[in-house]
């Protein structure tokens, strides 16, 4: 059955449809509540095009990227922040919080998915409860490309301090 013929039998009153795999597409949703189960499968996007939760070990003290923030430095997040990182980098943000510390260096980002914009999000909201405000160092690009391809830039920017 053509997918016109399928338009006018719904337009109709007649039939049900379904939708065939090859025009099936993932809807961004609003962030989940911490801890929500997440798909594994979350794409990668790049910043400027578009945009959750799993656990995963404490950060290491070797770890280069948690050196700065033991230091009393931003904590950076490197090049990527997808659904891989966002356990470590949970992680990585409670114990900066513990410390009394809420600044986080993206700048080196160059992709993001949504599992690490929510992982943002929800940060924010983290720090806000211990009576931080969440920081993010270099975070134009950032808020200007996969946070507004999701319709999360003005949430994001509400919610932590978006710094040049």
């Amino acid at each position: 059955m053509g997918k016109q013929h399928m338009a006018k039998k719904l337009a109709s009153g007649g039939g049900r449809a379904r939708p065939s795999r090859a025009t099936a597409r993932t809807v961004a949703q609003p962030p989940a509540a911490a801890g929500a189960p997440v798909s594994q499968g979350a794409p990668v996007a790049p910043l400027n095009t578009a945009a959750a939760t799993s656990c995963a070990p404490a950060p290491k003290p070797s770890d280069p990227l948690v050196g700065a923030a033991a230091a009393g430095g931003p904590l950076s997040f490197g090049a990527s922040l997808s659904i891989r990182e966002v356990g470590e980098r949970a992680a990585q943000l409670r114990a900066q919080f513990a410390a009394g510390s809420a600044e986080v260096d993206v700048g080196m980002l160059e992709s993001v998915d949504t599992a690490g914009l929510q992982l943002l999000l929800a940060a924010a909201a983290g720090a806000r409860r211990r009576g931080l405000k969440l920081k993010l160092l270099g975070a134009e690009r950032l808020n200007s490309g996969a946070a507004r391809a999701l319709g999360l830039a003005e949430h994001l920017a509400a919610a932590a301090e978006i710094l040049p």
